[in-house]
């Protein structure tokens, strides 16, 4: 459900991207890096944007570049097989930073902070759930309406329609749709886990 469902395809389309950077010798924990760098670069882009064209145009390519690396980090780790713990680690708290910045600049371009805290509050658990699942012997839950990608992807709308209406109402409706969203995905995700952990300890 959610983006995630036409993620083989799109690491397909990338499959290219990937073996020019193994022969380059790029690493994934670069790769990791270059996306949390893209993702604090689009919050600054946010904040810097007003309703300028070329600023939200530029808010809108850094997310799909993100979302690129993101996919890619993976990819070169397995390709390359120096995928480890570690680098899991890198990875899942370079998300949460990139997620963070870039609610928190939405955030600061409309009145409703209150709006901004909870999704940021509710992207942060939905995570943690995804997370906690794999730390409790399941698997990586990456399940439901409003995972990073599908945040990322709104974002770019977002950006996009922002150029053409100019009004700021066009983020607080981002932020809106992403709270009920991560609300939702708890919920989904939870069901899951809790079956998923059901089932490992009645084997």
């Amino acid at each position: 459900m959610g983006v995630y469902a036409v993620k083989p395809r799109f690491r397909a389309s990338l499959r290219g991207v990937e073996h020019f950077a193994v022969r380059g010798g790029v690493t994934a924990d670069q790769i990791t890096a270059v996306g949390c760098a893209c993702a604090l670069a689009a919050a600054a882009a946010v904040l810097a944007a007003g309703f300028n064209p070329l600023w939200l145009i530029a808010v809108a390519s850094l997310v799909v570049i993100r979302l690129s690396c993101n996919a890619l980090d993976g990819m070169v780790a397995t390709d390359t097989n120096s995928a480890r713990p570690l680098g899991q680690v890198y990875n899942e708290f370079a998300d949460r930073v990139g997620d963070a910045a870039i609610l928190i600049a939405v955030t600061l371009r409309t009145d409703f902070v209150w709006l901004g805290l909870a999704a940021i509050v509710l992207m942060l658990l939905c995570s943690y759930l995804g997370t906690l699942a794999a730390a409790a012997g399941g698997a990586r839950q990456y399940i439901g309406v409003m995972g990073k990608a599908d945040r990322m992807i709104l974002l770019a709308l977002a950006a996009t329609v922002a150029m053409f209406l100019a009004q700021p109402e066009v983020f607080v409706a981002y932020l809106m749709v992403v709270a009920v969203g991560c609300l939702i995905t708890i919920v989904q995700r939870a069901r899951v886990i809790r079956r998923e952990l059901l089932g490992l300890t009645s084997r």
